[in-house]
This record gives structure tokens, C-alpha cells and sequence, in this order.
């Protein structure tokens, strides 16, 4: 029997166009950029391009020995907000944000609430509950939440990487609404898995 090399077959697989993304792009584990979706380029994902994205994701997973007993492609509908049969990079974000927050991890109601052990939710933040996030009170909020978290013995290894208030405030008004806040912590979880 012919015994091919993995990286081989792979490399094979990799110059048939469409067939399969490079694994170098595609990872087994965190969101799925918009860019690897949205194949043919027109700024919009089909549902035939969300399916043919999961079922590669789901080969690479079973290649690399991932469990797979659980796995299984979100229905597309699910991220379709405005049932228009094509997903916008909004869409998709809103998307992978709720199923984030649905999945939990397992870790009890706090964790599904905040979206991870590590992702604060907005009200957090919104000291004085107004709706909106002015610089300083993000910089007590945080603040007040390294401190809590360092008292209950968390390692305190990744504050350098955490997005700074200017990050967040993507229009620069001096403002951070609930919108902004949760499209950086979305932007930040990819960014972890890259």
C-alpha cells in the first residue's frame, strides 16, 4: 500500500483553488476571520461558503486528534440577523460573540454571562450606569478589576496586551458605547487565537 506523507497530501490539497484553506489561516481553535468565509471576495459570506469553512475546520480538528463528539456547524440562520441568505463581517462578529456567550465553556453561569473567565462584561465597566464609558471610568474599572483579580490569585500575565481605552473608542469621541465595547472584546478573542 502507497504511504503518503501528511505534509504531502496537504501541500497537494493546497494548490487545488477553493479546495481547502491553508492551514496557516484556518486554526483548529477561535473565531474564524471574515476574510477565510467570504472566498469569492464580494464582501459577503453565502451560506455555501459558511458551511464549506466548518466542514474544513471540522477535517483539521479530527487531523489534529481534537474530540470530536460535540462539534458541530452553528445553522447559519443563527447568524443571519436580517434573513437577507448572506452574512455581513457585522453579522458574522454578532455571530461568533453570542455563540461564544452560549457555549460558556462549562464553567458555570458567570463565565456564560461574561463571555470567557477573562472577558468582563460592559456593566462592569459603567460605574455610574449611564451607558456609556468615559476614559477615566474605564481606568477605575479596570483598575478595580486587576486588583480584585490579583487578590484572588490570578496571574496577572497578560495586561500589557490589554486593549487601551483609545482601542476601544473606535469612533475617537471620548465615549465607549456597549456596541464598541463588545466588537474589541470580539476583536480581542481573535486576536488571542491568532
Amino acid at each position: 500500500m502507497l504511504k503518503l506523507d501528511k505534509a504531502v497530501v496537504l501541500g497537494m490539497l493546497l494548490a487545488v483553488p477553493g479546495l481547502l484553506v491553508a492551514q496557516d489561516q484556518l486554526t483548529a481553535r477561535g473565531p474564524i476571520p471574515f476574510a477565510l468565509f467570504d472566498r469569492d471576495g464580494n464582501g459577503a459570506i453565502s451560506q455555501q461558503e459558511f458551511a464549506s469553512v466548518h466542514a474544513q475546520r471540522r477535517a483539521l480538528r479530527a487531523e489534529l486528534g481534537y474530540p470530536m463528539a460535540r462539534l458541530s456547524t452553528p445553522p447559519f440562520r443563527s447568524f443571519d440577523s436580517n434573513d437577507d441568505g448572506q452574512l455581513s463581517r457585522q453579522e458574522l462578529l454578532e455571530g461568533q460573540h453570542r455563540n461564544q456567550l452560549m457555549r460558556g465553556g462549562g464553567m458555570g453561569p458567570g463565565r456564560m454571562a461574561r463571555g470567557g473567565p477573562d472577558m468582563p462584561a460592559f456593566s462592569d465597566f459603567d460605574l455610574n450606569r449611564d451607558g456609556i464609558l468615559e476614559q477615566n471610568e474605564f481606568e477605575q474599572a479596570r483598575a478595580r478589576r486587576i486588583s480584585e483579580r490579583a487578590s484572588q490569585g490570578y496571574l496577572m500575565r497578560n495586561l500589557a496586551n490589554a486593549p487601551s481605552f483609545a482601542s476601544i473608542d473606535s469612533d475617537g469621541n471620548g465615549a465607549v458605547t456597549p456596541a464598541e465595547f463588545k466588537a474589541a472584546q470580539i476583536a480581542h478573542r481573535q486576536q488571542r487565537f491568532k
